[in-house]
């Protein structure tokens, strides 16, 4: 039976840390041998919240950076597929008769929408940014997605993709693949400081390519309590990543058995245990950037022609006029 087709991908605004692990790359890791896989770098929605010349001066480096990390955390490039959203103007398009299929009051009521304006300071939200979940159906459509891994705040983008092709099938008898999500109950990580969710801008990451000494000395700065009623956030991490000792751990420190000191030194051998084969696996791209350029245009290359033929897909199934002009 002929493999279906997977598609993840993230923003380049950075180095990536445990929160994407958790969020997004453990889970894609785990299946995409199963699949068809890619792995789009979205240049372009990045633009929604980042669109100044310093931030636009990063997308190369960061780009690279995105597919390093990714590859540091078990993407495996012999079975997944890198691209560069915006070197394939056919998404473009395919987002222009999208946005015609869907709601403003939808879009505006996207879950993930406050949020990522709040992470942006912006007083005022951009169009591209209202209209990024239809640019993230644009991009499942253009490659004929069947399944997308996404944490549980996304899901929404999908459920409006799977709308606007149902929709186009229903009006024009088309027959397009409605895509469907996956998503995990465990898909976020508190920051270190115990706030609700790791992020680079609040400084309470830890960071993939961080050394042992760089997560020790991060451990040793974590939020600690000893109230049974507030979270602890080591032994949080705990039950996220050694969960076959966290009960043990747990009532030790419920019957005050556990130190900070322990359960902190017990913390920096778990993290540093998972973050040796990334760094291991990332090693080889560190030192040779020209090798993963490659990767990002050998899959750009093989993606543009999949996404080409599904925009002229979509203009004659709704009708529209062909001149016969276009390259």
């Amino acid at each position: 039976m002929e493999k279906k087709i997977m598609l993840s991908g993230g923003r380049p605004t950075g180095k990536l840390h445990l929160g994407h692990y958790v969020g997004a790359f453990k889970g894609f890791a785990e299946i995409q041998y199963d699949y068809h896989s890619f792995f789009i770098i979205s240049d372009v929605h990045m633009l929604t919240t980042k669109s100044r010349k310093k931030d636009i001066d990063s997308i190369y480096e960061n780009a690279l950076n995105e597919i390093i990390d990714a590859i540091g955390m078990g993407i495996d490039p012999s079975v997944t597929t890198f691209y560069l959203q915006s070197q394939i103007p056919s998404l473009s398009h395919i987002l222009g008769i999208f946005q015609n299929y869907v709601k403003l009051d939808r879009v505006n009521n996207t879950p993930s929408l406050l949020e990522m304006s709040k992470h942006a300071n912006q007083d005022e939200v951009s169009l591209g940014l209202v209209a990024y979940p239809v640019l993230e159906a644009a991009d499942v459509f253009a490659l004929k997605a069947d399944v997308i891994p996404v944490g549980k705040d996304n899901v929404d983008h999908i459920m409006i993709a799977q709308e606007i092709v149902n929709y186009l099938n229903a009006e024009f008898d088309s027959g397009f693949k409605v895509p469907q999500y996956v998503t995990t109950e465990h898909n976020h990580i508190v920051g270190l400081d115990g706030s609700n969710k790791m992020s680079k801008s609040l400084d309470n990451a830890i960071f993939i390519r961080d050394t042992k000494e760089v997560v020790d000395e991060k451990v040793d700065r974590m939020k600690w309590t000893d109230s049974k009623d507030e979270l602890n956030v080591v032994l949080e991490y705990i039950r996220i990543f050694a969960p076959d000792e966290y009960e043990e751990m747990n009532a030790a420190f419920c019957a005050g058995k556990i130190s900070e000191d322990e359960a902190k030194s017990k913390l920096k051998v778990v993290l540093n245990n998972l973050l040796d084969p990334m760094r291991k696996r990332m090693g080889p791209y560190l030192n040779n950037r020209d090798l993963v350029l490659e990767l990002l245009k050998e899959g750009t290359r093989k993606v543009k022609p999949i996404c080409d033929k599904s925009m002229k897909e979509l203009r004659k199934a709704i009708g529209l006029v062909d001149l016969g002009i276009a390259e």
